[in-house]
């Protein structure tokens, strides 16, 4: 019976599973036409069509659309035959076949966003170049544009000699493109002298918006697969040898796809190697363009009678080479010594000396010229320092001052504050001559790759292959002949065991980012190097031949993650006077050593605490840190200027051998008077946990005492629970910061006294203050950024009781953020006085939630300055500017002659503002109420993100104009966009292009 029941069995288990899910599809057949009715397929399917309206679908997108299709057609069908419910037996009894037909699950096709055409990338970015009126110039952009618009030309070559303007040329040329439909995407790619295959393709991906995190074959595809679907236009500045596209991940050219390459270079050569189908040479200028250009640089004065006929010389002999032009007239601009100009003028007729005929050596003697202009050897040599830095590399000003003075090249100077402004002038004084440029970002400049290489030939000794990859250490004979040497971003990973290089003076190896260890043998011979800078690094330790840089003035350690110790060898480091140590975030210890360091002038120790990981193959964790300091080792530094002990770790001060934790009473009364007995602090950057401490120190402080008129820099950070984003959210070292943290009651006359002094001020947590103005509106004057965040008693940030005060509030704020002010109810109550936020440029609310307006009239009236605007997450606000009856009443007769808001045909005018960005806002209604009467001539940029009830844009049209010109995005969903209310169509029309959707 076994050997029958068994098979039985089985065969029964076998044939259940078919039978049983049959007989589920009968029982569950209403469970599963409800999931069917609930199937986000179509809904999915309607957000891909919305989408297809601003892009182009791809492949995948339309292959999808067509499965869901065909779905779409056999739901239906399912569905009418649900409701038939067909019957069997006359009625009886309900049709089995058909309910197990119809009660199967039917399977979707999943939707995972790949079925969504990619997110429109920004045409262009603009380089913002100025425009040049020289005809040479027009002539060359037309004869390019020519070329582009030629469909069997794929690749063009722009060459000419350095300095004569082929990159100003593609600046325009990217630049005219914005508004042109011959591209979908315009790509701008610096090459440069040390540029690799990477480094291109990481511009490329960061330009198409995707990851740099992949391998170089991987990237290689994702870039082709990605520019195989676009018609693209790729501008590829300063190219010095051939480049395969193909393995950069340039999909090839064709006639078909229209897609174009424009390539500068000073070599044709190289066009000819990128087997370029036209080449545009870039010719100097003509006479005419030449005098007129050196008549701006130099200014009015060469048009003088006993200087003109120099001038013209002085023309002639540049040769119609605007960078040499521009470089000359600077250094003469204004200049009407007669003699300066007959010597100029000689200078550039001698003959030069270059065995190098290469035509980028003719610059050369124009570039000297000026060069010989600088009025001291100190200037000069600061100018040739700049070419330790990579080609192209933005310069910190502040840096670089700092190498020049431990060098000795700035005199005459009494203290680091000194020599820091004394170098500052010296490098714009390079600035005006040209021999240096000014960046975007502020406090920092760049050399002209033709004028570094000249600065290089200039500068003996030097040996630079910064920016480049090294492959290999340098050489023995290399070390042997140099002065300076930089290795900086250079992909470093080896280093000689024992060069031998006595005379060198400067070493820079920061950002080698592979750089794991130094030999310890390696600085024996290098007795007289006086700046190391390994900054960025990944070693692990310094080694004890540290003691044999007897004349170090300067030692770099900033963000060496990974060194864990400052060894005891320091201290034979008699002669340091700069110490940095900030980011370093393993070293657990400050050895006693460091009290033998007395020309120290500057210690900078700012460790954080934050999520990272030590490599790329360790999990990221959190870095719980001790730093160790013993006690007395401070008051040994008598000279110290500048002193940083911004932390986010556990600070411990240690004696006799007993640990004590940094923030007691006990320990705080050391800490506080060690640092009152230094005199010479010009700088501070400290942790007071309560306001009795910085009190103490304003009291007692020798440096305080004097040096009161000087001691102008400092960040306090005073009160609990300080985070690591408070310690490093405000200002750079330059600043006048103070961070208050956790105060209540009546506001100590330590905080008002620094207050007073402060350009930024971040107040949290504030338990009792009900109005910023509580602070002391005299005390603000002259902050120039401010952040008021989770004070939960906050009402408002001025009332009308200021009034008496007879002062503008906030004259000199350029910034202000509020966050988490849950009672917030208004920015200020009652007019403002003339002047009041006059400067205001930024301001941010955020997580107000019971703020309902942001402006009153009275208030924005004031906002002559404000450019930038964004209201997120107040969860009441219904309304950003708000205008009373009578207001709008009076605005017609209105008379007003500040320069905040003007009124022009009874128009209110807003300036200045460019970008408003509007995002979690379930009750906003409008921007300005009913008042159309706006006029925005400098908007740019509005985003508006999960405002629902926001239903119209009438704020930008006067009903039959838009009064913002200067309008180009509209930031939003689709379906906010298309639910809209529009008063006259045509003006969703003309705002239609600038729509761009955001996602998420």
């Amino acid at each position: 019976m076994d050997m029958i029941i068994g098979p039985v069995l089985e065969i029964a288990k076998l044939a259940w599973g078919p039978i049983g899910r049959r007989i589920g599809y009968i029982k569950n057949l209403k469970k599963n036409m409800k999931e069917l009715d609930r199937h986000d397929l179509f809904a999915a399917r309607d957000d891909v069509l919305d989408k297809i309206n601003s892009n182009k679908p791809n492949g995948v997108c339309n292959k999808w659309l067509e499965n869901v299709k065909q779905i779409e057609v056999e739901v239906n069908a399912i569905r009418e035959e649900f409701k038939e419910d067909k019957k069997c037996l006359i009625g009886w009894c309900p049709n089995i076949y058909s309910r197990m037909k119809l009660g199967k699950p039917k399977n979707g096709l999943e939707f995972d966003g790949k079925e969504l055409p990619d997110a429109p990338l920004e045409k262009v970015l603009l380089q913002n170049v100025e425009s040049n009126s020289l005809t040479a110039t027009e002539r060359t952009l037309k004869e390019i544009l020519m070329f582009i618009e030629d469909d069997n030309t794929k690749m063009i070559g722009v060459w000419g000699m350095g300095g004569v303007g082929k990159t100003t040329t593609m600046k325009l040329l990217n630049d005219r493109l914005e508004g042109s439909p011959a591209f979908e995407i315009v790509i701008w790619v610096t090459v440069s002298k040390a540029r690799n295959r990477r480094n291109v393709q990481n511009a490329i991906a960061e330009r198409l918006k995707f990851t740099k995190s992949e391998s170089d074959d991987q990237l290689k595809a994702s870039i082709c697969k990605a520019l195989r679907r676009k018609k693209f236009l790729l501008l590829l500045d300063d190219i010095w040898e051939m480049i395969d596209l193909s393995d950069v991940g340039i999909p090839p050219l064709n006639q078909v796809d229209g897609c174009k390459v424009v390539l500068t270079t000073r070599s044709l050569k190289v066009c000819r190697q990128m087997k370029t189908n036209k080449d545009v040479k870039v010719e100097t200028l003509s006479k005419d363009e030449a005098w007129n250009l050196f008549i701006k640089s130099a200014g009015d004065v060469a048009m003088t009678s006993n200087i003109k006929q120099l001038a013209e010389g002085i023309v002639k002999e540049c040769g119609g080479l605007p960078l040499a032009i521009n470089v000359v007239g600077s250094s003469l601009r204004n200049n009407d010594d007669v003699v300066v100009w007959r010597n100029t003028l000689r200078e550039l007729q001698s003959p030069t000396t270059s065995e190098n005929e290469d035509m980028e050596e003719k610059v050369f003697p124009w570039l000297r010229s000026s060069y010989e202009l600088l009025k001291d050897d100190s200037k000069k040599k600061l100018f040739l320092y700049c070419s330790l830095y990579p080609e192209d590399n933005e310069i910190l000003i502040n840096d670089l001052v700092e190498y020049c003075w431990l060098e000795g090249y700035i005199h005459g100077v009494r203290s680091i504050e000194d020599a820091r402004d004394k170098g500052h002038c010296m490098v714009i004084g390079l600035v005006d001559t040209a021999l240096l440029e000014r960046c975007r970002r502020e406090g920092y400049v760049k050399m002209h790759d033709i004028v570094r290489d000249f600065a290089l030939r200039e500068a003996h000794g030097f040996l630079v292959k910064a920016g480049m990859n090294m492959n290999h250490p340098l050489e023995e004979k290399e070390w042997l002949q140099s002065q300076k040497i930089s290795l900086m971003k250079s992909n470093l990973c080896n280093l000689l065991e024992r060069p031998n290089c006595s005379t060198l003076s400067t070493l820079l190896l920061q950002d080698n980012h592979q750089l794991t260890m130094i030999p310890d043998p390696f600085f024996e011979c290098m007795h007289s190097l006086c700046i190391l800078d390994l900054s960025g690094t990944e070693i692990k330790s310094l080694p004890s031949s540290l003691c044999n840089l007897v004349n170090l003035r300067g030692l770099y350690l900033k963000d060496c993650r990974k060194l864990e110790e400052l060894p005891s060898q320091v201290g034979a480091l008699r002669q340091l006077e700069v110490l940095h140590l900030g980011g370093s975030t393993s070293i657990k210890y400050l050895p006693r050593e460091v009290e033998e360091l007395t020309c120290l002038k500057r210690l900078i120790v700012g460790f954080q605490n934050r999520n990272r990981s030590r490599n790329d193959d360790e999990d990221t964790k959190e870095w719980n840190m001790k730093l160790r300091v013993p006690t007395g080792i401070i008051p040994k530094l008598q000279l110290l200027e500048e002193l940083s002990l911004c932390t986010a770790t556990q600070l411990i001060f240690v004696h006799e051998c007993v640990e004590k934790e940094q923030w007691d009473d006990e320990s705080m009364e050391v800490i506080v008077k060690e640092l009152c007995r230094l005199e010479h602090l010009t700088y501070l950057d400290a942790y007071f946990p309560k306001v009795e401490c910085l009190e103490h120190f304003l009291r007692h402080s020798k440096s305080v005492k004097a040096t009161s008129s000087r001691f102008r820099r400092f960040r306090f950070r005073v009160g609990t629970e300080i985070t690591d984003r408070q310690l490093f959210c405000n200002g750079g070292e330059g600043e006048r910061c103070l961070l208050y943290n956790g105060g209540f009651g009546t506001s100590h006359a330590a905080i008002m006294e620094t207050l007073a002094r402060c350009s930024d001020f971040h107040l949290k947590d504030h338990r009792t203050s009900r109005k910023l103005s509580e602070l002391g509106l005299a005390n603000m004057n002259e902050l120039k950024e401010c952040w008021v965040e989770t004070c939960e008693k906050m009402e408002t940030l001025f009332d009308g009781d200021e009034k008496q005060e007879a002062c503008a509030l906030l004259p000199n704020l350029e910034r202000l953020n509020i966050m988490s002010l849950p009672e917030l109810r208004s920015l200020c109550d009652g007019p403002l006085l003339l002047g009041s936020l006059s400067k205001l440029r930024f301001l941010r609310l955020y997580e107000c939630r019971n703020l309902k307006k942001v402006f009153q009239l009275g208030i924005i009236r004031q906002l002559c300055s404000l450019e930038f605007l964004k209201v997120l997450q107040c969860s009441n606000m219904e309304e950003i500017i708000e205008i009373e009856e009578e207001e709008e009443m009076s605005m017609s007769v209105a008379s007003h002659t500040h320069n905040v808001i003007s009124y022009n045909n009874d128009r209110l005018i807003l300036p200045n503002i460019k970008d408003i960005t509007l995002r979690d806002l379930p009750e906003l209604v409008s921007i300005c109420g009913g008042f159309s009467n706006f006029e925005w001539p400098s908007l740019e940029t509005i985003q508006i993100i999960e405002c629902p009830k926001l239903k119209s844009l009438s704020f930008l049209s006067n009903g039959t104009n838009i009064v913002a010109p200067a309008l180009k995005k509209i930031k939003g969903k689709s379906s906010w966009w298309e639910a809209l209310e529009w008063e006259d169509n045509d003006i969703k029309q003309r705002l239609q292009p600038l729509f761009v959707d955001q996602r998420f």
